[in-house]
């Protein structure tokens, strides 16, 4: 509904319609639309993670991130990428401060990208003591990346597969590097 009519027309009636169910049965669980929509968000943002996290499962460290890095870069130029962008911006307008959706995703983001990097076999190798901080430079670069690439017009899917190689290759070199210095 959001991605057909946008924000404007997404109501609790026309919710209720779409799902065949009563308005006092959303207004039972939700008391009112920022609520739901965070619900919704919260909800994307789980399966994403759950997505991404099966992609790469059994590959190399490297290899994963970069099947991961390809995946993130799809998502984010697809319509549900954009449509949940403005979402995240929505909420952090309605909701005001102190509660952050951009920093909540952000947080659990680095979350997952710290326990993949530090459960990986190849950790030490890559000097990944501090699981957090290589966490965290690799969602800026990835993001960077999203924030340029779409000032430019949506990548196509063969220059997110070379990017994602050549920054993949970028990133773990520079990890290599900071072994060997340190």
């Amino acid at each position: 509904m959001l991605q057909a009519g946008g924000f404007e027309s997404f109501t609790f009636d026309r919710v209720a319609r779409h799902a065949h169910i009563g308005k006092a049965t959303i207004y039972s669980r939700f008391p009112g639309k920022i609520e739901l929509m965070r619900a919704l968000l919260i909800r994307r943002i789980a399966q994403r993670t759950d997505y991404l996290n099966q992609q790469g499962y059994n590959l190399p460290v490297r290899q994963a991130f970069q099947f991961r890095a390809a995946e993130v870069m799809k998502m984010l130029f697809s319509p549900d990428g954009v449509l949940m962008e403005r979402l995240i911006d929505w909420l952090d307008q309605e909701i005001g401060e102190g509660q952050s959706m951009r920093a909540n995703a952000y947080r659990n983001a680095i979350d997952v990208i710290s326990q993949t990097m530090a459960g990986s076999p190849d950790a030490a190798a890559f000097c990944m003591h501090d699981t957090d901080l290589a966490a965290r430079l690799w969602l800026e670069g990835l993001l960077g990346h999203a924030r340029l690439a779409n000032t430019e017009g949506a990548s196509s899917n063969q220059e997110i597969e070379r990017w994602a190689s050549d920054y993949t290759r970028f990133y773990f070199a520079g990890l290599q590097a900071l072994t060997h210095a340190g």
